[in-house]
């Protein structure tokens, strides 16, 4: 296996770890709000996505470097989408904005989210 292709695997493997939590986030962002009705625990959890998502950028900067040219590119700039997108969320304060980044309207449950369509994409 070439350093590329290694760096690649290595930076999916951390890219699903952050999917990972982004879904262990909203999950429990939801069960703030169906449980306990805690709107402000429910503000901070989606908050915390945002800024998860706002990071995927430099998350990613450790191993693009390794990767073929065109391909850290693409990575580049759909993390670089992801983390504006987040960004914009949180500067408008939106909670339904910061829940609904990654899912596009025609989102069903069990799907995969943007962010692990395009991990599953690399």
């Amino acid at each position: 296996m070439s350093e590329s292709s290694k760096s690649l695997e290595l930076l999916k493997e951390k890219l699903w770890r952050l999917s990972e939590r982004v879904r262990e986030i909203e999950n429990q962002a939801d069960r703030s709000l169906e449980e306990n009705y805690n709107l402000e625990q429910h503000r901070s959890l989606l908050e915390k996505k945002a800024r998860l998502l706002s990071s995927l950028p430099e998350e990613a900067e450790p191993y693009l470097d390794q990767i073929q040219e065109k391909t850290s590119e693409a990575v580049r700039n759909r993390l670089d989408i992801f983390a504006r997108n987040a960004e914009q969320a949180l500067g408008v304060g939106s909670v339904f904005f910061m829940r609904q980044l990654l899912y596009p309207e025609d989102y069903r449950e069990g799907q995969d989210n943007d962010l692990e369509s395009f991990i599953r994409s690399l």
